[in-house]
């Protein structure tokens, strides 16, 4: 899993180019974790930054073939990634028995409506 650390950014302006060496269009514009791909004669559309393999000066080489583009472009950026460690409230076991505590309360709900509707 990537962490916001490993992400890669690439400048507004440069090239972008598939994993199999197609040039394709130019970043238009970064917004967090996303970037805009400006593809000429086409509509732009938006790419996680996840997608990048590596920056090369003014190139940013994705790890998606040509055919692989279209199943991972956005109309909009999405959400940023949150850390998922930080400011957690529940430890795995917490929520395990947090689950099993409702499990059974429901349950038991169930019981009493059954019993009060006969």
């Amino acid at each position: 899993m990537s962490t916001t650390s490993d992400i890669r950014r690439p400048a507004v302006g440069a090239s972008v180019w598939t994993n199999d060496g197609n040039q394709f269009g130019y970043v238009k514009e970064v917004r967090g974790d996303y970037f805009k791909v400006d593809v000429p004669w086409s509509p732009d559309y938006w790419l996680s930054c996840v997608h990048i393999a590596e920056l090369d000066g003014p190139r940013a080489i994705l790890r998606l073939g040509k055919h692989e583009i279209d199943d991972h472009r956005l109309e909009q950026p999405g959400l940023d990634p949150v850390d998922e460690t930080a400011g957690r409230l529940f430890s795995s076991t917490e929520v395990a028995e947090q689950r099993e505590r409702m499990e059974r309360e429901l349950e038991m709900q169930k019981e009493r409506m059954r019993t009060g509707l006969q």
